[in-house]
């Protein structure tokens, strides 16, 4: 059975694509539930606002944490918000859905993923690596004999997998994202500064004041944010400085630099000799902070590029999969179809 929807489900958000009309959507992967019921009050970029605003009995979940499935509930009703979003899908007739799922995720996640797109309506659904969607994407041929190195920076994970004869020949993870980041920017303008910033403001420091080459990021920028002073307990106006930030994204981005020599080290040689040329492609929407393809580049010895548009390549990639599933069999996770008695 073909699948005439794709759905990227990340950590923070979630693309949807169609079969005969490409991407078509992509919102925030937050619901807002109200206390005692299972229906969200609403969704996507509404529910996104709620983030720190929520009145008692109100709150906003995620589907994901840290790139895996945390509430089969949660990713249930996402799936029902978006198939009613689709103007592919006629609830009257089956329809199949294919998810992008993390690699390093637990069968019984997988499992879960499976189960709570039926329980949304899907006649059939199908897991793809959610890797794999994003270098089909990033324009990388994956059946072609030469490697192919991809590196997908997210929020909630970060992964980097070496790629040939449209199999996996090297890969590894790290269990957490970007998002990181945020919280220790926040960690530390509360400890060292005694100031309390929400999510948002914290992410906005990092995209602006962060960098993953610290030596050649200028040191006399201040950013002006708003927060609660602890001293005060008052909303006031205070100027963030670059090192902190830099401080907060160090630790995250060497982790990241490790995780791609280690998954080279472990490639067989000639494998890692193609990369000389072939080099390795950034992809995700961590894939934008500042000097990041150079650092990585550094650390390998090798081309370092980030991919066009690289937020939104694993959906992109999707749809192409979805177009010709057969090509990419060895990248699919698992599939189940609804039970009809």
């Amino acid at each position: 059975m073909r699948c005439d929807i794709g759905i990227d489900l990340g950590t923070q958000s979630v693309r949807m694509a169609e079969l005969k009309s490409g991407p078509v959507m992509s919102a925030p992967a937050a619901l807002a539930f109200r206390e005692g019921n299972n229906s969200p009050i609403c969704a996507g970029e509404i529910a996104q606002r709620l983030v720190g605003r929520t009145c008692e009995g109100v709150s906003v979940c995620y589907p994901l944490r840290d790139g895996v499935l945390e509430n089969n509930l949660y990713a249930a009703r996402m799936f029902q918000w978006l198939f009613k979003r689709s103007e592919g899908v006629n609830t009257r007739r089956r329809f199949g859905a294919m998810i992008t799922c993390a690699p390093f995720a637990r069968p019984v996640q997988k499992e879960a993923m499976l189960t709570a797109a039926i329980d949304a309506g899907a006649a059939e659904a199908v897991l793809v690596r959610s890797d794999a969607a994003a270098a089909v994407g990033a324009g990388l041929d994956l059946n072609s004999p030469e490697a192919k190195l991809l590196v997908d920076v997210g929020a909630g994970k970060i992964t980097a997998t070496l790629f040939t004869f449209g199999r996996v020949a090297a890969f590894g993870y790290l269990p957490y994202g970007l998002n990181r980041i945020d919280d220790r920017v926040r960690r530390i303008l509360r400890s060292d500064y005694g100031y309390r910033v929400g999510a948002a403001c914290a992410e906005e420091i990092k995209l602006t004041l962060g960098s993953a080459m610290p030596d050649k990021a200028p040191r006399d920028v201040l950013m002006h944010a708003t927060g609660i002073s602890m001293a005060q307990r008052m909303p006031v106006n205070f100027d963030v400085e670059t090192k902190p930030v830099l401080d907060a994204c160090e630790d995250v981005v060497a982790e990241l630099a490790r995780l791609c020599c280690t998954v080279i080290d472990n490639a067989p040689e000639e494998l890692a000799a193609d990369l000389n040329d072939a080099g390795a492609v950034l992809t995700g929407g961590g894939a934008v902070m500042t000097e990041l393809d150079r650092r990585i580049g550094q650390a390998l010895g090798i081309p370092c590029r980030v991919a066009d548009a690289p937020e939104s390549c694993a959906i992109r990639g999707l749809h192409r999969i979805m177009e010709d599933p057969n090509a990419y069999r060895a990248m699919l996770q698992g599939q189940q179809t609804r039970q009809v008695w």
